[in-house]
């Protein structure tokens, strides 16, 4: 019984660490309407899940107690079969709660779509996201400045989502703000948010995309309206610098640039093991050639301009022959049905 008693405490002691008690337990701690309603139908749902699960574990210590074998006035019934009040407490109770649970699982899954926008009465500022190798590029299309690891927007405004991949698959995800959603190449996903406060929230990739995945993270600064025209102001003159002094300020954001943002081939284990296995002198050149990935993440870069239709054109390559036409070579010429390649539909 000692014994039961201290593994019981060791794991609640551990429990309480992993979960980061007293610490930044960012889920719980949101910042604007989407995560505090996908908070407050997690923990709703935590609770109604407890009504089984704590009276479960109260009778089970109960019964081995009161039916211990030193217990001699305990009740003895080898005929015992049935009860019916028994049936329906432990049949109609789980049962009623998995009936709560459906309901407000269709009612926030409407609720909290994230292809829904957000009901506001201000205009929504329009962010198209780019997961890049091991890095993040953000472009303002109506305020035609482009960002690498940084966006900045006014609080209390809604920011509409546009996301794809120039890579592997990932996951655009800022925990205080919303719920993730995937960028995968050759498709545009969609995400709305909102900050109800000013801050810098932490923005990740929650999805697994190689050696440099963890690098792949980027800051979110909620600022108020003045500071957000005084930012795009500051980069489009070029002196982005006078707002974020460790960030690398660029002129125009366009394919050759981009591509100068995939920046190495291979990890460096993965070079090493390709020099060792090399069976001709060709093959070892080659490797040995390689770049390997960044141990840091890509420094905060801003550009003054973008190339139009950048965002469309990155769909565009990987959807080439889509219906029979070639868009990659016209991407610029012309615009492009990006909802053909779209995930889901926008409400």
């Amino acid at each position: 019984m000692r014994q039961t008693i201290l593994a019981v405490l060791s794991l609640s002691t551990l429990a309480a660490l992993l979960t980061g008690c007293g610490g930044d337990m960012v889920l719980l701690n949101s910042k604007g309407p989407v995560g505090q309603g996908q908070g407050s139908l997690m923990m709703t749902a935590i609770y109604l899940m407890l009504l089984v699960v704590i009276p479960s574990i109260i009778m089970a210590l109960w019964f081995g107690w009161k039916y211990r074998a030193s217990n001699k006035d305990a009740d003895y019934k080898p005929t015992w079969a049935h009860s019916t009040t028994i049936e329906i407490v432990v049949w109609g109770v789980p049962v009623i709660i998995i009936g709560i649970l459906a309901w407000l699982t269709w009612w926030g899954s409407h609720k909290y779509d994230p292809y829904r926008p957000l009901e506001s009465d201000k205009a929504p500022l329009t962010i198209q996201a780019i997961a890049e190798q091991f890095k993040w590029v953000f472009i303002y299309p109506e305020q035609n400045i482009g960002t690498v690891n940084e966006i900045r927007f006014p609080v209390k405004t809604p920011l509409s989502f546009k996301i794809t991949s120039n890579f592997t698959m990932n996951s655009f995800f800022i925990p205080q703000l919303g719920g993730q959603i995937y960028a995968m190449a050759g498709m545009q996903t969609h995400l709305h948010l909102l900050a109800d406060e000013p801050g810098i929230f932490r923005g990740i990739s929650a999805n697994y995309s190689g050696y440099g995945f963890s690098q792949m993270r980027f800051m979110a600064h909620g600022v108020t309206d003045a500071e957000f025209a005084q930012w795009v102001e500051a980069v489009k003159a070029g002196n982005g610098t006078s707002i974020n002094p460790e960030a690398i300020q660029k002129g125009t954001l366009d394919q050759a640039e981009l591509a100068t943002l995939r920046d190495g081939n291979r990890s460096k284990h993965q070079i090493e093991v390709l020099i060792a296995k090399a069976k001709t002198p060709e093959e070892k050149q080659a490797a040995e050639e390689m770049k390997s990935y960044p141990t840091a993440p890509h420094p905060v870069t801003y550009y003054s301009s973008v190339e139009p239709k950048l965002f469309e054109s990155v769909i565009n390559q990987y959807m080439s022959n889509y219906h029979g036409a070639d868009h990659s070579a016209s991407s610029a010429d012309h615009t492009t049905d990006v909802e053909h390649a779209t995930a889901s539909t926008e409400e």
